[in-house]
């Protein structure tokens, strides 16, 4: 899981320089909360396996799936949350679907999930939601989700199993909508002190 470990510490990395403010004020917490939350997921993976039975993951990954899904209920909007929370699981069924036409086409690549599949979903979410808590939301939601209904028929059922992909699918959907803010709010406004492309973003978006 070394992949998503720095992911995370990247995230957490921009949130201490202030790139992720647009995120934080979606998730209306102040910054330590989700600093110290994947400072906990990092440092909490590195806890030895847990196996019960066929079933085992990491006590990293448990809390951030734990998290992720509480978060689409805390501090929001119940319409937009269900939204999201459909989304992410309409997103994850589709991945699934992939996974299994291409299973039976014989591409052995794309009959699991991966960093294709892990890049799409972060654009997609960032497009959808334009919110920096739903497109985080549901890029993990929509990983997460494949990650698990592929591994039926193996023996084994392991949580770990994709995290990295997860991971990558929210930190893109996070970075792509710290930079487009970024950028938004620095673009000049014209005579009514107005700036028609930050509304255009901001019209539609998840609230």
């Amino acid at each position: 899981m070394l992949i998503s470990m720095i992911i995370l510490g990247v995230l957490a990395l921009m949130i201490i320089v202030g790139l992720g403010r647009p995120f934080l004020k979606d998730f209306r917490l102040h910054w330590a909360v989700p600093l110290i939350f994947f400072l906990a997921v990092i440092g909490l993976n590195f806890i030895p396996l847990i196996r019960i039975g066929n079933f085992s993951f990491s006590v990293g990954v448990a809390l951030f799936y734990l998290v992720m899904l509480a978060a689409f209920f805390i501090r929001s909007k119940f319409s937009s949350a269900i939204t999201a929370f459909a989304a992410g699981l309409v997103f994850g069924g589709l991945i699934y679907a992939a996974t299994r036409v291409s299973a039976l086409t014989g591409n052995e690549f794309f009959a699991t999930t991966n960093w294709v599949y892990a890049l799409v979903m972060g654009f997609i979410a960032f497009i959808l939601a334009r919110n920096g808590k739903y497109a985080f939301l549901i890029a993990s939601e929509a990983l997460m989700l494949p990650n698990m209904l592929v591994q039926i028929g193996m023996g084994e059922f392991s949580l770990n199993y994709g995290f990295d992909w997860t991971i990558l699918a929210a930190g893109v959907a996070f970075t792509l909508y710290a930079v487009t803010m970024f950028i938004l709010t620095r673009l000049p406004a014209d005579k009514k002190g107005k700036n028609k492309l930050a509304a255009m973003f901001e019209s539609g978006r998840l609230k």
